[in-house]
């Protein structure tokens, strides 16, 4: 699949991971390696892999660990011109990875200029991204939920729906431990509601939405605004939710997994790359109206790129280069799942 070229611009925050050294055996339990990390600036990695071109917006820090962020993104190939430079320290997450190769985060925020939008800042951020002809615009993680620019975000993101020129792509990637789940939820659900894709984790909902139904939940978060809903399920693959329409499903595709960092990172990638591919990466009802063969397509696509981040220690997201490598050895013909 030859990606046509999309303009993306994602907004958010960028963090420095701290991982657990794993090698030598005798390396102490408590050392640690500073990575870059942060959901967004995966996905804007993840865009550029599959071919499309990312706008990276952000609130970035004036301290040393944002040069090693901004050496990150440049090292990959991306740019850091229309990050906002405010002053204030990085933010900066304790990663614990857990036997199953999930990982669990512990922030540290306080005083980041990631979470402290503003509108005149988030008028800036988005005239970047239209100069650079973005055709959507991606939000989620922890900007879209916690600390003091939530509001200024999500007024933003519900202005943007009604103007009506942005595809508006959207992943909660809720995290246990940084706040309620009722502030969580009320603000997720105002981010769903003027989204016109969303992808969400297993995980997120039954944190979300503990004892409910996760298809109930996307079933009718696809009636609430979004023209699609996806939802991961880890090696168990991805289904997907439209407004008058079956749900259909792909599996998953089986690697060996190194960890999990970046997966759902670069499943939005790969739909938003591959909505592109199919002519539908605009907010005026195409999503809704592809065809069940073509999003599954999209949606095998999309879980065989997330198998071989899986199978790549980080958030290192494949070239559809290596999708295609990968679907041609399992020899899979996309199909829907009812």
């Amino acid at each position: 699949m030859t990606t046509r070229a999309a303009t993306v611009a994602v907004l958010g925050e960028r963090i420095v991971d701290f991982v657990p050294v794993d090698e030598p055996a005798s390396t102490p339990d408590d050392l640690y390696r500073a990575v870059a990390g942060g959901s967004p600036a995966n996905v804007a990695l993840g865009v550029a892999r599959l071919g499309g071109t990312p706008v990276l917006l952000g609130r970035a820090g004036d301290d040393g660990m944002a040069r090693l962020l901004d050496r990150a993104i440049l090292d990959n190939g991306l740019s850091t011109a229309a990050l906002l430079r405010r002053p204030g320290p990085s933010l900066l997450a304790v990663c614990t990875r857990q036997p199953d190769g999930s990982v669990e985060y512990a922030f540290y925020h306080q005083g980041c200029p990631d979470l402290s939008w503003t509108e005149p800042d988030l008028d800036e951020a988005l005239g970047a991204a239209r100069a650079a002809g973005a055709v959507a615009w991606h939000t989620g993680s922890l900007v879209s939920w916690l600390g003091p620019g939530v509001d200024a975000v999500v007024t933003a993101w519900e202005r943007e729906r009604a103007a009506g020129d942005l595809l508006l792509s959207y992943d909660p990637n809720a995290r246990p431990g940084t706040l309620s789940r009722e502030e969580m939820r009320a603000t997720v659900e105002r981010f769903v509601a003027a989204a016109h894709v969303v992808k969400a984790s297993d995980a997120d909902l039954e944190f979300l939405f503990p004892g409910e139904r996760l298809e109930d939940v996307c079933a009718r978060w696809a009636t609430a605004g979004p023209e699609l809903v996806v939802l991961t399920r880890g090696p168990a693959g991805l289904s997907a939710w439209r407004t008058g329409r079956a749900p259909v499903s792909v599996p998953g595709v089986a690697v060996e997994v190194d960890d999990t960092v970046g997966a759902g990172d670069t499943v939005t990638a790969a739909l938003l790359t591959g909505l592109a591919e199919a002519g539908a990466l605009t907010p005026n009802g195409a999503v809704a109206a592809i065809s069940d063969e073509l999003l599954v397509t999209i949606l095998r696509r999309a879980a065989a790129a997330a198998a071989i981040t899986c199978s790549r220690a980080g958030a290192n997201p494949p070239t559809g280069d290596e999708v295609d490598a990968l679907l041609s050895e399992v020899g899979a013909t996309p199909s829907p799942v009812r």
